[in-house]
């Protein structure tokens, strides 16, 4: 089972990559791991479009944490390439055998996308012993 964060929209979006590097700690290593960035939805696209969920149509890998910088980050790139008014979807699934056919789905506004936003994002409680799933619809 693999998990992949999504960014949907009515129209196309631009890839975005400021090549931001993280430093992550695990099990005593330092690792540098790649930092926010708006990627094409390739390598999931087929087992996410097997879900049969309802998305808007232009699809975009998010590397993303819950952080305040990563919440700035998109809040930005989010208010430059959408306008007001408009709404986005950001999706945590997982793509596998093993996943809740339930998606929680939340709704807000552009100008409430905090670190706690993107930790119920990135982070959502696991039920049944299966990883969980969001859906939120944030208005810009």
């Amino acid at each position: 089972m693999s998990r992949v964060i999504l960014l949907a929209a009515d129209h196309p979006m631009p890839l975005y990559d400021p090549e931001l590097r993280r430093i992550s700690v695990s099990n005593g290593f330092t690792v540098e791991v790649p930092g926010f960035s708006v990627q094409g939805h390739e390598y999931y696209r087929d087992a996410v479009d097997s879900l049969g969920l309802e998305m808007k149509p232009f699809q975009y890998e998010l590397n993303l944490d819950a952080t305040d910088e990563d919440a700035e980050q998109l809040r930005t790139y989010l208010e430059t390439n959408g306008t007001p008014g408009e709404q986005v979807e950001l999706w945590n699934l997982w793509v596998g055998d093993d996943r809740e056919a339930h998606v929680p789905h939340f709704r807000g506004r552009l100008a409430d996308l905090d670190a706690d936003t993107l930790d119920q994002l990135c982070n959502p409680p696991v039920r049944n012993d299966i990883p969980g799933q969001c859906r939120m619809t944030i208005t810009i």
